[in-house]
């Protein structure tokens, strides 16, 4: 089933609701190539709690990870991330290289997988005073490519598996 003409986003209920059908509509090919069960996915959908206004007017990607310090000595943290992109119209490989580009304003390698959270942007935020952990496990995340209030993109991590939906799986990445 494609979600064709999905409706604009209003509200944060709006925001979880789009998911939440993009993810149940994918139940098996996520729980196939995620190893995971939906239930994981629901965790990270309740992470998102606070809705961005700029998510109806330019495209963003919001990224959030679900970590446990190296040590474990703290787990279920997670580590929230909005990013403007510029106001033009996007293809995955353009957010890519723009998400690319930023990681190398950074002094960050490019990585292909640009769209979710890497480590090193973990360890640099602590670095620049926004996140009190140096060290972090990644255990999943979820990002959501926004294009003037409408759900372009949703990614989603397990470990180290990958998978990328557009009202259908396009994308999947071990």
């Amino acid at each position: 089933m494609l979600l064709r003409n999905k409706k604009q986003i209003k509200n944060i209920q709006d925001v979880k609701e789009q998911i939440a059908k993009l993810v149940l509509n994918q139940n098996r090919q996520i729980e196939t190539n995620l190893k995971t069960s939906v239930m994981e996915i629901q965790n990270l959908l309740s992470e998102i709690s606070e809705f961005n206004d700029s998510w109806t007017k330019i495209p963003n990607v919001y990224r959030i990870a679900r970590i446990s310090t190296s040590d474990d000595t703290v787990k279920n943290i997670t580590f929230k991330e909005n990013i403007e992109l510029p106001d033009v119209d996007h293809d995955l490989d353009l957010i890519i290289k723009m998400l690319n580009h930023r990681r190398e304003k950074k002094n960050l390698k490019p990585s292909e997988t640009s769209l979710f959270i890497h480590p090193d942007e973990i360890s640099l935020a602590h670095k620049e005073g926004k996140f009190p952990y140096e060290r972090a496990n990644i255990i999943s995340q979820i990002a959501v490519v926004f294009l003037k209030g409408r759900i372009k993109y949703v990614g989603l991590v397990v470990d180290r598996n990958y998978v990328l939906l557009q009202n259908k799986l396009i994308q999947i990445i071990r």
